[in-house]
C-alpha cells in the first residue's frame, strides 16, 4: 500500500460564522499560524470559518483547498480566494477529501455539521484508521466544557479523550496540527 505523504492540515468549523464573530476572527488567526507553516490547508469551501481561515493562509502566501459538497451546488458558491475546489458527491467523500494528506485536524466551533466532522475524525483516531490525521486539535472556547461533559455522560473514558487535544491558541493548534507538539 502506497502512504500519502501527510503535509495538509484539514479545518473544520461553522460555515455560519459572522465577520464580526470572534470565532471569525480565531479562524483568521489560525489560517495565519497554519500559512506560515508551510502546509496545504483544506476546509469546506465556503463562508464563515472557511473564509476567514482561507483569508489567513492567503495572507501568507500558502495554499487552500475547499471541499465542497454537491449537495449545496444550487444555494452556495465556493468562497472565491481558493486555491482550488474539490466537490463531493456525498458526506463521507467530502471528509475523505478533507482529510487527504492530512498530518492533523483543527475543529474551531460550529453547528451539526462541525459535529458530525469532529466525530468522523474522532472515531478514525480510536480505530487508529491510515486515512485519518495524527492529531486532532480543538480549539475555541467550548471545548473544554465539551469534552468533561462527554467523559461525565457518555462512554467517553479517559484514552478516548486522550486522543483530542484542547488548544489555547491558534498558535498552539497550528503546531499540534502540523506535529510540532505532542
Amino acid at each position: 500500500m502506497n502512504e500519502i505523504a501527510k503535509t495538509s492540515v484539514a479545518v473544520f468549523g461553522s460555515s455560519q460564522a459572522q465577520r464580526d464573530s470572534p470565532h471569525y476572527a480565531l479562524a483568521g488567526q489560525l489560517g495565519r499560524a497554519l500559512g506560515t507553516r508551510g502546509v496545504e490547508v483544506r476546509c469546506g469551501g465556503y463562508g464563515g470559518v472557511m473564509e476567514a481561515v482561507a483569508d489567513g493562509v492567503k495572507e501568507t502566501g500558502g495554499t487552500v483547498v475547499g471541499c465542497t459538497l454537491a449537495w449545496f451546488r444550487e444555494t452556495r458558491e465556493p468562497y472565491g480566494r481558493l486555491d482550488t475546489t474539490e466537490e463531493a458527491s456525498d458526506l463521507h467523500a467530502r471528509i475523505d477529501s478533507l482529510l487527504r494528506g492530512a498530518r492533523g485536524a483543527v475543529v474551531l466551533p460550529g453547528g451539526v455539521g462541525t459535529f458530525n466532522e469532529l466525530f468522523w475524525v474522532w472515531t478514525l483516531l480510536l480505530h487508529d484508521r491510515d486515512e485519518g490525521p495524527e492529531a486532532l486539535v480543538l480549539l475555541g472556547k467550548p471545548w473544554e466544557d465539551l469534552t468533561v461533559y462527554l467523559g461525565r455522560h457518555f462512554e467517553f473514558t479517559g484514552p478516548i479523550l486522550e486522543l483530542v487535544r484542547i488548544a489555547k491558541s491558534a498558535e498552539e493548534a497550528a503546531a499540534i496540527a502540523c506535529g510540532e507538539s505532542r
